[in-house]
């Protein structure tokens, strides 16, 4: 999310606008108060965006092997 003045709006608003498109949210705002938002019309896929791939540390096996050990001491 973006704070942006009313003013830099306008002096740069083609620039806010491919923000907007990119899927940022910009939050309009005069006398440093909220006046209104400018939000992307398509919702961007958050998987898109992720730059890390997750790395499972166990083995699959390992993974959905019961844990008849732990729970002896709770049942």
């Amino acid at each position: 999310m973006i704070k942006v003045s009313a003013t830099k709006l306008r002096n740069n608003l083609f620039d806010y606008l491919n923000m907007a498109s990119e899927g940022e949210t910009i939050i309009i705002q005069r006398n440093n108060e909220e006046v209104a938002r400018l939000v992307p019309t398509h919702q961007v896929n958050w998987r898109d965006k992720m730059t890390i791939k997750p790395k499972i540390m166990v083995a699959p096996e390992e993974l959905i092997k019961p844990v008849e050990d732990i729970w002896e001491d709770y049942v």
